[in-house]
């Protein structure tokens, strides 16, 4: 298992965030309430004040994977998601890579001038399109860490990260993606809802996002990363609060470990196998009867599509099982384990 190194606070700026050639601002301003101001529907919703509530009802929605007597660890890639981006790689690889056939037959076969010119316009989109979604999907999937923890230490006041660092455009699709730990301090992180509206042509879909900005220092809000807790698929316009208002509690008021202790901690426990691997992203596989009875519309509607579901799961599985197969195994920093202790039992709810 490979330690890492512990880089501080204001040691790493994320990549898409560094200042452009000749500019000593950074790449995505300052975080302050007058430069990233909320009430957006798409965008920033709100930014959070940590000596103000902002939800009754907290909540973890199962994400917190380890407490520790002043500590609670998030994972960053619960079981169920793993094998997505190998999904996408190779259904939607698959797709754009037939269309670019499709269009160079009949760029060469057609009679019609019209028609082959939109064969080479379309054909080296398609091509260009598929072998970018391939290698993006196989590489967030494949031979990354077996988890992307992050941990909220509030006896130091610290948040500490496990992060791998995807290198941006075309060029970056080749280089090394290094793991690197990385420490920020609990007073220079902002809070913040996010939202972003998609179009699928029938439908308008609203994802939203708990997400924490860093900045520089105390007196320059420069900001120089930022992550997330949970997902779009997870949270919703009332969940967001509900999960930022357990960490602020815990960091800020000594609140419990857990909102509830009838919530589990988060099952890290890798697939013994394929078939186990496709139960753990979708309705079929082990458990399929236990779906059936607690879960009967949606399982109705998984089996009545089941020719679009059914492969998709398969896919997805299959993507699961070689995220766990080529998965590497990281360590916290020694720094990290001696701050944080060994794991305890959650406090009682207060």
């Amino acid at each position: 298992m490979k330690e890492l190194k512990l880089l501080k606070h204001g040691e790493r700026v994320r990549i898409e965030y560094q200042a452009p050639s000749g500019s000593a601002e950074g790449a995505m301003g300052a975080s302050t309430e007058e430069e990233r101001p909320g009430g957006k529907v798409s965008g920033i919703v709100k930014r959070y004040r940590k000596d103000r509530t902002a939800e009754g009802f907290p909540q973890a929605l199962g994400w917190i994977k380890a407490t520790y007597k002043d500590a609670i660890e998030y994972t960053g890639m619960p079981k169920e998601l793993r094998g997505y981006g190998f999904f996408l790689a190779v259904f939607f690889g698959g797709v754009g890579f037939a269309v670019s056939v499709i269009a160079a037959i009949d760029f060469f076969t057609t009679n019609d001038w019209f028609l082959a010119l939109l064969d080479a316009a379309f054909g080296p989109v398609a091509l260009v399109f598929a072998l970018w979604i391939t290698t993006f999907g196989l590489r967030i999937d494949l031979f990354k860490p077996t988890d992307l923890p992050i941990i909220f230490d509030r006896k130091h006041g610290k948040i500490y990260r496990i992060l791998r660092e995807e290198k941006p455009g075309w060029r970056g699709l080749f280089k090394p993606w290094p793991v690197l730990a990385c420490e920020y301090d609990w007073e220079l992180v902002d809070a913040e809802h996010e939202a972003e509206v998609l179009s699928t042509g029938a439908t308008v879909v609203r994802n939203h996002f708990l997400m924490f900005i860093v900045r520089k220092s105390a007196s320059d809000p420069t900001i120089i990363d930022s992550f997330q807790i949970a997902n779009a698929s997870s949270l919703s316009e009332h969940l967001v609060p509900a999960v930022w208002e357990h960490i602020r509690r815990f960091m800020e008021e000594g609140g419990p470990h857990l909102p509830s202790l009838t919530e589990p901690l988060a099952n890290m426990e890798a697939p013994p196998d394929w078939w186990h691997s496709v139960g753990a992203t979708g309705p079929f596989g082990p458990g399929y009867m236990k779906r059936w009875n607690e879960q009967l519309g949606y399982m109705w509607f998984m089996h009545l599509a089941s020719p679009v579901t059914l492969p998709m799961f398969l896919l997805w599985g299959t993507g699961n099982w070689l995220s766990y197969k080529t998965a590497i195994d990281v360590d916290w920093p020694q720094a990290v384990k001696s701050a944080i202790g060994v794991r305890a039992e959650p406090e009682p709810t207060r």
